[in-house]
């Protein structure tokens, strides 16, 4: 037993070391001060690293524990709060990362011209509340591609604190009327957003149903015929099968069902041997293999390129359907 001197407040042993160690009591080589306090029992001195006894106290601390972990776990578990207890431990880890400095405090976007800055920060799902580890890229980019204008996007986390996202936008081809309402569509027909033709004036207008589909084939086989794209104001989808272009002068142009380079390129030849184009008719149709109808603006219909044609009967099928179209179809 140690105590303290009342005059010069240093412990003094009152037995020898021998003797303590005797007794099984470990005892330094220094001299060291201890207080006993009325009540609290003296704990014993911390073992130095390495100590038999420091080993057998870690391995029944690591049983206690176990069997405390153990013991919750099981507990939650008959009660039903097994998700809770889950859930609070990771919103308590996102927590302290977050004040650690990995919430996300940045976002740097590159590719981004009409995507607004509302739909990309929507579509990301992330805030200052939000730990870097824990964000799905994934899902994210699943989230933006999502969003009407946005064709492939890329999302990356910078640690500690900045999500990068790099999208590739789609490119605005057409304007498409349908149902008395207009959008603007890609080549491929996807629909990017309700728009005024006045804000893309430079991109042909298609019209009716399945137009926004087919444009890019239209467009594509109308390619090699620029004068005839420069006049146009507008392609119309009749039935969802074949094409009527309205020209600004107002002359129409009905296209078969197929064979359409074929039947532009007669149109073509007609209007450089006739002047065709610039006279004054209200359509010419070309539906048919062997004929160029023209109908005349007072509504009478000639034919044209086979000399001695009789004008185009109503009911004469067209040569790709081989049926007969609706009287008054366009």
């Amino acid at each position: 037993m140690r105590s303290v001197g009342p005059g010069t407040g240093r412990g003094r042993l009152r037995e020898p070391s021998d003797a303590l160690m005797a007794r099984g009591i470990a005892v330094s080589s220094r001299s060291f001060r201890s207080v006993e306090l009325p009540g609290f029992r003296a704990r014993p001195r911390r073992a130095r690293p390495g100590a038999g006894s420091t080993r057998g106290n870690g391995k029944w601390r690591l049983l206690a524990m176990l069997f405390l972990i153990c013991g919750v776990a099981y507990g939650a578990t008959v009660g039903g709060q097994t998700g809770q207890l889950v859930d609070k431990a990771a919103s308590g880890v996102e927590a302290i990362a977050v004040a650690a400095g990995f919430g996300v405090k940045r976002i740097t976007v590159e590719g981004q011209e009409h995507t607004t800055d509302a739909e990309i920060t929507k579509a990301l799902e992330a805030g200052p509340a939000t730990m870097m580890l824990a964000f799905d890229t994934g899902a994210a980019k699943a989230r933006l591609e999502q969003v009407s204008w946005i064709r492939h996007a890329q999302v990356m986390r910078l640690l500690p604190s900045t999500l990068q996202v790099v999208v590739e936008e789609r490119v605005p081809f057409a304007i498409w009327q349908t149902g008395g309402q207009t959008f603007v569509v890609d080549a491929e027909g996807a629909v990017l957003a309700p728009a005024t033709r006045e804000a893309y004036a430079a991109l042909p207008l298609v019209v009716g149903e399945g137009a926004q589909k087919n444009a890019s084939a239209l467009f594509e086989t109308l390619a090699p015929y620029t004068d005839l794209k420069q006049r146009l104001a507008a392609a119309l989808r009749v039935g969802d099968r074949r094409w009527t272009l309205k020209l600004a002068s107002g002359l129409e142009i009905m296209l078969p069902d197929d064979g359409v380079a074929q039947a532009l390129d007669a149109l073509t030849a007609l209007d450089r041997d006739r002047g065709l184009l610039g006279r004054d008719i209200a359509a010419v149709d070309l539906r048919l293999a062997d004929r160029v109808s023209v109908r005349l603006r007072g509504g009478n219909t000639v034919s044209a390129g086979v000399p001695g044609a009789e004008a185009l009967p109503q009911d004469v099928p067209t040569a790709t359907t081989k049926q007969a179209p609706p009287k008054g179809s366009t």
